[in-house]
């Protein structure tokens, strides 16, 4: 299947057929002021004032109108490309929400509309961004995608502010609609306080749609990207979750639907003034599917390119980039030029490219570059803090001087330059310049900014800034921040150099009040911040006329209930006072997951196990993107001896960030304790035959009874533990708790090479201090239990030609133990007799008898002669005599032997024998000579004559 050409011009924003309708055109051209007010527009859109409040919404035209499918769906496309101008991209767009409005009922104003658009766009107890212009915009284009149910639809089936399973209002016939579902839904899920999942509908549609599309669809790459950007949102910027990676595979996925080829590899070059000697630099090498169908212009595409760059067209219109002008560190890598044969073989490989001169790619390519420069990061890193790890900033620096080196659009030039202010963040040479394009970043959006005032008094020209169309082009394939939180993320970096006041300020002038409250809590005053909340709760302190409704007393906020439950929150976290979560959660109608997010906390930390697992879990059926919630969870489920719900918990927990050890431990732990519950243990070979349904679990027989049924799972228990702690170990390497119970489980399920490595793990971190007690000695019997069990001969060429070697038993785990012994053990513990008499017995298996009989002497020197307890303690001197005729046995059966240079292995066997006996006789004699193993031993040594 395809796209009509209509529905793709709307996805690419490109000129669409002549027979489109000027709606659509003006849509593609992001006219948005000819689009929305319309005819057709007006008698879609409505509004209107009563008793019950303030509606706005659609209503859709009948099935016999005029007007065709696709002219709704500009409408909806204008109507969400209008609020991403006003609210992130910009220029300002001089439009006002009611001229969308033929009839507006009951004297409404602009304010009256976005007040009430804000309060109907809060989803799963997240309020929108108060301070959020023309989310009328939003509202419709939501309610026109079948996001939000239109309050005026002939027959309702759901209030305005509930949301269903399946779309609602109009019946689409257009495919192209399940992207701009999506695409609507993120811009949704940005405008909230914190993330929530989207209807499951919307991604299932989307993917389907995109399973649908061929390969060769230059549709399908958007579409790739949308997917991979709320997946990326989904995860809350958690560097650690499976979404986080699902939105990595996607972003791949989109660079080979676009024909991109991209490398990051290494060249040599110099990042210093001052530089002699050239190193290893981190570069990314790209091109598109657009250079190669312009392959072969050559010279001619070349002098198309220059006269179109000195021209000054739109496409050279980027923001500000600030120089560096540092002493010492050059404005980008100088890499060193080689001069290589230009051969077509050379010309075709990417890895040969120059990359100080790389060939031009689309815009959409440099935004699929962005997003593979965090896809690609060598361990996981958060967005906010790209400068955590110098490995992550060189990364992501070479993707981003790949686009910088390359200005074909506003919007991703903007996002590489933030992403550059983000790796900058961390060094002393580059923070002022990070700050600074920062600022200039904020500055730009001067014109279109939602609180009209900038943080840079400087203006823009106009003749220096994009055409809209240019801004919104790739706008939904970049993770750009909305206005006000590009600004938050420059009062944060304001606040991490000390720069407190100017931070205060941004953030006053933002109504951020619980940012206020941090910056007055890091300059040691929390009282002014509790006063400032406080002020607000109370209507004491006025906000601008824009939040504050005097006509309701001065302290109900815009935003609704849900706000001011979160200031409520935040005095409760400042004075610790549980009694304002609880008043948090009735001003907000039982729906602010952070109120019981802290409730929970609260009684966590008292010690109320039933009352925080009630709290967090009202949290959670709300808002589940909280990792460290279901955590919390998942320990009250433990305390009170519930093993499902823990499993639940902490399944969920894993299923959003996969490398957490501790989750993976105790989901494990969970699973041995169903285990033990269900009779994990009693399950036997015939009760698997008995048949084994979707879930894993067996019947051992057939159940007449509910109060009768017995459920046996086969190892299945104790199978699962074994690969959470698989995956704890992964994420926790030096945690030896943790290798301790992954290899006390390996040998429960008979996975005695990983019980052999993870033992050998624990030796290696605890023999140092540990000696001895470090080497669980039970399990390396068992082992050399397990290769010896294996009766066939190892040095028999005919045994290994069997094309299948069990890793766990004789043959495939002798060489295991043999290292594990030899290489592991014995540098750390040389002085334990049961660790030597292991190995004896693993070396006659080995039919290496004269090691065997050199470790049974060493284990007898370690502990029966090195013991001066024989000497006066009975019980110890009973055993010792029972270790000496053992000791002679193997001399005895032993020595005789011959070795592999053919001769004796002992050849005096009996002298040491005798020696050895006489020697412990000597040592015991004064305190049992009157004992039966004394007189036997006598008797021993006269047979050794």
């Amino acid at each position: 299947m395809s796209l009509s050409p209509v529905e793709s011009a709307l996805l690419h924003l490109s000129t669409p057929p002549p027979s489109a309708s000027q709606i659509i055109k003006s849509a593609c051209a992001a006219t948005h002021e000819e689009a929305l007010t319309s005819p057709f527009a007006k008698s879609v859109f409505r509004a209107a004032k009563d008793a019950t409040g303030v509606r706005v919404g659609v209503v859709f035209p009948d099935a016999d109108s005029d007007s065709s499918e696709e002219d709704l769906l500009a409408l909806g496309v204008a109507a969400l490309h209008a609020f991403a101008q006003v609210n992130w991209t910009g220029p300002s767009l001089p439009l006002s929400p009611l001229a969308l409005f033929d009839q507006v009922e009951g004297g409404l104003t602009a304010e009256d509309l976005n007040e009430a658009a804000i309060d109907s766009l809060a989803y799963c107890g997240e309020p929108v961004y108060h301070l959020a212009h023309a989310t009328v915009f939003l509202t419709l284009a939501l309610q026109i995608f079948g996001l939000v149910p239109s309050p005026f639809a002939a027959s309702p089936s759901l209030p305005s502010t509930s949301y269903s399973a399946q779309p609602c209002g109009h019946s689409w016939t257009l495919e192209s609609v399940k992207i701009w579902r999506l695409r609507a839904g993120i811009v949704w899920i940005k405008v909230l306080d914190e993330p929530v999942p989207l209807p499951a509908y919307v991604p299932t549609d989307a993917a389907a749609l995109r399973s649908a599309l061929p390969t060769s669809s230059h549709d399908r790459p958007l579409l790739s990207m949308s997917l991979s950007m709320l997946a990326s949102l989904l995860s809350r910027s958690s560097p650690h979750s499976s979404a986080q990676k699902e939105a990595s595979t996607l972003a791949r996925e989109a660079a080979k639907e676009d024909g991109l080829e991209w490398m990051l590899t290494g060249r040599m070059g110099k990042r210093t003034k001052w530089q002699i000697d050239e190193k290893t630099q981190l570069v990314v090498l790209a091109r598109d599917r657009s250079v190669q169908a312009e392959k072969g212009k050559g010279k001619a595409l070349e002098e198309a390119l220059v006269e179109e760059e000195s021209k000054g067209g739109e496409k050279g219109l980027v923001p500000e980039v600030l120089e560096l002008n540092d002493d010492t560190l050059l404005e980008r890598t100088a890499f060193t030029i080689t001069d290589t044969p230009a051969t077509e073989e050379f010309a075709t490989s990417l890895s040969n490219l120059d990359p100080a001169n790389q060939p031009t790619i689309s815009p959409f390519s440099q935004s699929v570059l962005l997003a593979l420069s965090l896809a690609t990061l060598p361990q996981p890193t958060s967005l906010m803090n790209l400068h955590a790890d110098v490995l992550s900033t060189s990364q992501v620096t070479s993707f981003v001087s790949r686009v910088l080196i390359d200005p074909k659009n506003w919007s991703v030039h903007s996002m590489a330059l933030l992403l550059r202010c983000r790796a900058e963040a961390g060094r002393s040479r580059t923070v002022e310049r990070g700050v600074l394009q920062m600022q200039a970043l904020v500055d730009q959006l001067k014109d279109g900014s939602p609180t009209e005032i900038s943080a840079i008094s400087s203006a823009v020209k106009k003749e220096d800034m994009a055409e809209a169309r240019d801004r919104l082009e790739q706008f939904h394939a970049l993770a750009l921040p909305p206005a006000w939180e590009l600004e938050r993320e420059l009062a944060t970096r304001y606040l991490s150099l000390g720069i407190s006041k100017s931070a205060l300020e941004i953030f006053q002038r933002l109504e951020m009040w619980e940012e206020v409250a941090r910056c007055y809590v890091s300059l040691e005053r929390p009282d002014r911040a509790i006063e400032v909340i406080r002020d607000l709760l109370d209507g004491g302190r006025e906000e601008s006329e824009l939040v504050m409704d005097a006509k309701k007393g001065g302290n109900v906020f815009r935003g609704g209930d849900k706000r001011a439950a979160k200031l409520w929150c935040t005095l409760g976290e400042l004075e610790v006072n549980e009694k304002h979560y609880e008043k948090a959660w009735i001003v907000s109608k039982k729906t602010s997951s952070r109120a019981q997010r802290s409730l929970g906390a609260t009684y966590w930390a008292a010690g109320e196990w039933d009352k925080a697992r009630v709290a967090l879990r009202l949290a959670l059926a709300i808002n589940p993107l909280f990792p460290r919630t279901w955590f919390v969870l998942g320990c009250c489920e433990m305390r009170a001896e519930d093993w499902v719900g823990a499993q639940e918990a902490f399944g969920r927990c894993v299923a959003l960030e996969d490398d957490d050890s501790e989750s993976w431990s105790n989901l494990a732990s969970c699973h041995l304790r169903r285990g033990e519950a269900e009779g994990d243990s009693d399950a036997t070979e015939e009760d698997i035959e008995g048949g084994v349904d979707s879930t894993g679990v067996v019947a051992s027989a057939p159940i007449e009874d509910d109060a009768d049924a017995v459920i046996k799972l086969p190892f299945s228990r104790k199978r699962a533990a074994f690969h959470c702690l698989k995956q704890a170990i992964k994420h926790s390497y030096e945690t030896w708790r943790i290798w301790v119970n992954y290899m006390i489980v390996a040998v429960d399920v008979g996975e005695m090479s990983e019980a052999c490595r993870a033992l050998g793990r624990i030796v290696e971190m605890r023999g140092e201090k540990q000696g001895e007690d470090a080497v669980d000695l039970e399990v390396l019997e068992r082992l050399v239990d397990a290769v010896t069990r294996d009766q066939t001969d190892p040095d028999d060429p005919s045994s290994s030609a069997s094309p299948y070697v069990d890793p766990n038993v004789g043959r495939g785990l002798a060489p295991r133990v043999e290292r594990l012994i030899t290489t592991i053990i014995y540098p750390r513990v040389s002085a334990s007799p049961r660790v030597f008499l292991a190995h004896a017995r693993l070396l006659i298996w080995h039919s290496d008898y004269a090691g065997a009989l050199d470790a049974h002497l060493k284990a007898y020197r370690a502990g029966v002669a090195s013991d001066t307890t024989v000497e006066h303690d009975r019980e110890k001197f009973l055993d010792a005599a029972m270790h000496v005729e053992e000791v002679v046995g193997m001399l005895e059966n032993l020595g005789p032997k011959d070795g592999k240079d053919g001769l004796p292995i002992a050849k005096d066997w009996k002298f040491q024998a005798r020696s050895l006996v006489r020697t412990f006789l000597g040592r015991t004699k004064d305190a049992f000579e009157d004992e039966d193993a004394y007189e036997k031993l006598k008797e021993l040594v006269k047979e050794l004559k």
